[in-house]
């Protein structure tokens, strides 16, 4: 129900290259990529948080949306300018006004919308598809922001760029003693935010999109039970593409909920890594083993993203060269073992392919 020729032709040059009915691949991408993030960019960066505000003068900063949980969702846009000199996966910024917007992240003017105006504008953007992406443990609201308007130019997203930002981060600095208690509390505004996020996937606001969801860390545990409840009721797939990086979530618990998921999305990658200390750490504080350090799914590509040394790239690796480079070619619909530097995982590894160095 949420097709359209463009995506159904890019769909159909990644898995069959020239044999689709144009016979030009090139042509086929280059009409797909209208706009080519080749120098710096104010992307326009939809949000649904359930996120506190700290006072009554909306601001696309930290000032205004806290650590708490309201219990409901509100809506608004927040324009990032993205710099084309930033590297790969940085979020250099400026407090200075006058800050070159070649070298620095700036958000712009905070506009509140409705969940009635929210819809309107995603219908008005002319845009057919939308990447949802939903952040991990202690990540503020700005960086939020940032980091979704990073993704989407570094892929080169075509389509709206919405974020599902729930009150992760700790009200102070985050210290080694205080990440227990901050862990606890990010993992139950977690919990507080499935129903909320089930609500959002299945929204009017985004029903008119071939949708793609891309989710870090923590954010499994919001994402992963609520697609599960919608994929216990749906028809048809909600999701074109689901993007699963370092799930913090129950390895178990993902093979049982995994048919679910299967039926709400067309395809699952997961990206993991058996090196990841913040997940060895989750590992040791749940006392269960968490999905991220790799092991198979039924009906998912995991990929392991080890060789690519994660002591170095840590628990973000997501959001690096690496990782994007293969997530663009994820999003253009191409097969996972005709993507770049993609090779099968050992017969007995916790892995089906394995991402090269």
């Amino acid at each position: 129900m949420r097709h359209f020729a463009l995506f159904s032709s890019i769909t159909c040059l990644a898995a069959t290259l020239t044999h689709c009915a144009s016979g030009d691949p090139g042509k086929l991408i280059n009409q797909r990529m209208t706009t080519a993030f080749d120098r710096s960019v104010e992307l326009p960066v939809y949000f649904a948080t359930n996120r506190v505000p700290l006072d009554l003068n909306p601001r696309c900063t930290d000032d205004y949306y806290g650590v708490r949980n309201e219990g409901s969702l509100r809506f608004g846009l927040c324009p990032v300018n993205v710099p084309m000199q930033h590297a790969i996966g940085s979020l250099d910024t400026n407090s200075s006004r006058y800050g070159d917007p070649n070298r620095y992240f700036k958000t712009g003017r905070h506009t509140e919308l409705s969940a009635a105006k929210l819809a309107g504008q995603l219908k008005s953007s002319g845009n057919k598809e939308a990447l949802v992406f939903v952040h991990g443990f202690n990540v503020k609201f700005e960086e939020a922001l940032l980091r979704a308007a990073q993704i989407a130019y570094d892929v080169k997203f075509q389509g709206d760029v919405v974020l599902f930002t729930w009150p992760a981060g700790a009200s102070d600095s985050l210290s080694s003693v205080l990440i227990h208690q901050t862990y606890a509390s990010n993992q139950r505004h977690a919990r507080e935010s499935v129903a909320l996020f089930e609500q959002f996937i299945q929204s009017p606001e985004l029903s008119d999109k071939t949708l793609h969801v891309l989710v870090h860390s923590m954010g499994h545990q919001i994402v992963l039970p609520a697609l599960a409840k919608a994929g216990a009721r749906t028809s048809a797939p909600l999701i074109q593409e689901l993007i699963l990086n370092a799930p913090d979530f129950p390895g178990e618990e993902l093979v049982k909920i995994a048919p679910q998921l299967r039926r709400v999305a067309k395809r699952t990658t997961l990206y993991c890594s058996p090196g990841d200390n913040a997940l060895v750490a989750s590992k040791r504080i749940n006392s269960n083993y968490r999905a991220g350090l790799c092991m198979r799914i039924p009906g998912m590509d995991v990929i392991n993203v080890n060789e690519l040394d994660t002591s170095t790239l840590g628990h973000g690796y997501y959001s690096g060269r690496p990782v994007l480079t293969d997530v663009y070619q994820v999003l253009l619909g191409v097969d996972v073992q005709r993507r770049l530097f993609i090779r099968r995982g050992s017969p007995n590894g916790g892995e089906d392919y394995i991402l090269r160095r």
